[in-house]
């Protein structure tokens, strides 16, 4: 009788083992990633008549993001990032970003929620203001984040990507858009020297601000195309765009080219961006603290756009001003 209690304490115990032992398997194909930036700087401004100091948030974000091996070779993603606006004094102080669900597999990746299109996405690391004054969107029109959105990535074949969303229009009387890209080479600059990229939006609705404060919506065609190419400590861009209103078909375009050079620590970058007239430069330098951290100063001068449409209205499409801003960006 001894003996067979202690057979089955030994077979318990085996059982108990094995589950342990598959549960921390099964715990390990479970890939979570808690992450987020701090990016707070002060900001003097100048728009108009207006001279003025203020704290800046500059997209500050936190977001989990992870995925889980599925069987057939699948893996189920997902994505849930906000932006953190630590100047605004409202309580509700988070505000939507890329978020998303998806499957990946030899095929690519297919989601399916709020992300990026794929025309935001082809810049990949060429804008050296991104999220300042100096960001691109001030006077380039598509840097568009949209819901509703089903978006396919491809697999990379010989340095060849593929990105497309089709997003579901709330509008029944709107056709619905769409965004596709090709890209070529590494977007990040950190597998390949180069990149290339071009991308085009259809049926994409985008706000304008008039000059009353009213606002209106139309749907633009955007198209874009970027390259960059990193020499040693140097790294050179240049982009062009063309933007077209679908109901009237005026057509505005621009440019843009930076560079940046990496001495040591420090990063100094200079970026001149023109569009419809218009036209932006600014110059700057980070310095890292550590792998994730570093503090920065900038200033951007910046023309403002107004523009008079065959509707009677004036639009605003970009603010008229200067700006110079030292701050610290901290990653986790």
């Amino acid at each position: 009788m001894k003996l067979l209690k202690k057979y089955m304490v030994l077979a318990m115990s085996s059982a108990l083992s094995l589950s342990a032992i598959a549960a921390e398997k099964e715990q390990e194909e479970e890939i979570i990633d808690f992450y987020g930036k701090l990016n707070i700087s002060i900001q003097a401004t100048e728009e108009g008549d207006d001279s003025f100091n203020e704290m800046k948030s500059n997209a500050s974000r936190v977001g989990v993001k992870g995925q889980y091996t599925l069987d057939h070779g699948l893996t189920a993603i997902y994505l849930l990032e906000w932006q953190v606006n630590v100047n605004d004094d409202d309580k509700d102080t988070l505000t939507a970003r890329n978020q998303w669900v998806g499957i990946r597999g030899n095929f690519g990746e297919l989601t399916v929620g709020r992300s990026d299109t794929a025309l935001k996405v082809s810049q990949g690391k060429f804008d050296l203001f991104n999220d300042y004054e100096g960001d691109l969107k001030h006077l380039f029109i598509g840097e568009n984040r949209v819901s509703d959105a089903i978006t396919y990535k491809s697999p990379v074949f010989s340095k060849l990507q593929f990105l497309t969303s089709y997003i579901i229009s709330d509008d029944r009387d709107a056709d619905d858009p769409y965004s596709v890209g090709v890209f070529f080479g590494d977007l990040n600059l950190k597998k390949d020297d180069f990149f290339l990229s071009i991308a085009h939006d259809e049926n994409m609705p985008v706000g304008f601000k008039r000059t009353d404060g009213t606002k209106s919506t139309e749907a633009l065609a955007n198209t874009r195309i970027t390259g960059m190419y990193q020499l040693g400590d140097m790294r050179f861009g240049a982009m062009f765009v063309d933007s077209e209103v679908g109901s009237t078909g005026k057509a505005e375009n621009g440019y843009a080219v930076n560079a940046s050079y990496k001495l040591g620590k420090v990063l100094a970058k200079v970026e001149y961006q023109e569009f419809a007239g218009a036209d932006s430069i600014s110059v700057g330098a980070d310095y890292k603290l550590g792998k994730n951290t570093k503090i920065y100063a900038w200033y951007t001068d910046r023309e403002g756009n107004n523009y008079l449409a065959d509707d009677g209205f004036t639009y605003v499409l970009a603010e008229e001003g200067t700006y110079f801003a030292i701050g610290m960006e901290q990653k986790f």
